[in-house]
């Protein structure tokens, strides 16, 4: 059975969330593309858009999702570099407006299709700013029901630092 996608209507967050690093057009994260027209909730180049933008899998037109971009100011997708040879690592990414991050716990949980995959294990990494090295993380079986601040540029040793406290918090809180 074949399910009919979503559309995106008045929505453009993924004209304006992610870096587009093509080799015939860059645009920095968090800044509408100049292509993208605010007014008509369209790509003024829809035909010859950037790969990135051809390729670029949206949970909610997917339909993984009922939470509409615009609505919530964040999407979701499969971030390709963390599908591993040996099996597909249970995370997914999040851009989100720095605004909307208080919320965003809260929007993924009232979802029902995000719901499951956060009970089948899934967490998610977040980017909420044009420093790329800044990521969150939701993880609620490993931190509970927080937003854990990793940056990329830790060594090994603080990342792992970072997220045993957290885990050791987290199963203190529970207790």
């Amino acid at each position: 059975m074949h399910t009919k996608l979503k559309s995106c209507g008045d929505c453009t967050l993924c004209c304006k969330l992610p870096e587009i690093n093509d080799p015939e057009y860059h645009k920095k994260s968090f800044s509408y593309c100049k292509n993208c027209n605010l007014s008509k909730g369209s790509c003024n180049i829809y035909e010859n858009r950037p790969m990135t933008c051809k390729t670029f899998e949206c949970f909610y037109l997917e339909d993984k999702t009922d939470l509409k971009p615009n609505d919530v100011g964040f999407f979701i997708f499969t971030e390709q570099h963390i599908i591993f040879e040996h099996g597909e690592q249970k995370i997914r990414t999040i851009y989100c407006e720095k605004n909307r991050l208080k919320d965003l716990i809260y929007n993924l949980n009232k979802d029902k299709k995000i719901k499951a995959l956060i009970e089948d294990g899934y967490a998610f990494h977040i980017r909420y700013d044009q420093n790329d090295n800044h990521i969150k993380i939701y993880d609620p079986q490993a931190f509970g029901e927080k937003l854990v601040f990793v940056h990329k540029n830790w060594s090994v040793q603080k990342q792992n630092e970072v997220v045993n406290f957290n885990a050791i918090n987290t199963q203190i809180e529970r207790r």
